[in-house]
């Protein structure tokens, strides 16, 4: 995580200030992430499930911190690569994994 972090905090400060940052992953905090980049309100987290190519649902997560229209704007763009988007917070494992 300590990468991670360091990574969203150096792209943070060299990014244009609209980027989005989004981070794949099934076990890492995004608020943590997030929090780091110094842009919390453009950070998401999206969440493809393996094989890539062949599962189709892929799970968007916000943080409290999150903006609105990032979100809705990532689930849109999920829907546009042709996977099915599921819509959840940022929790441990988020919905799949907790079900597992």
């Amino acid at each position: 995580m300590d990468l991670k972090k360091q990574l969203y905090s150096d792209l943070g400060q060299q990014c244009k200030p609209e980027t989005v940052f989004a981070s794949n992953t099934s076990s890492l905090s995004i608020t943590q992430m997030a929090e780091a980049s110094g842009r919390p309100e453009k950070f998401v987290g999206i969440h493809f499930f393996n094989p890539v190519q062949i599962m189709k649902l892929v799970e968007v997560i916000k943080t409290e911190y999150t903006d609105p229209s990032v979100f809705d704007n990532t689930v849109k763009w999920v829907d546009q690569i042709g996977k099915v988007a599921v819509k959840c917070g940022d929790t441990p494992g988020f919905i799949v994994n907790r079900l597992l």
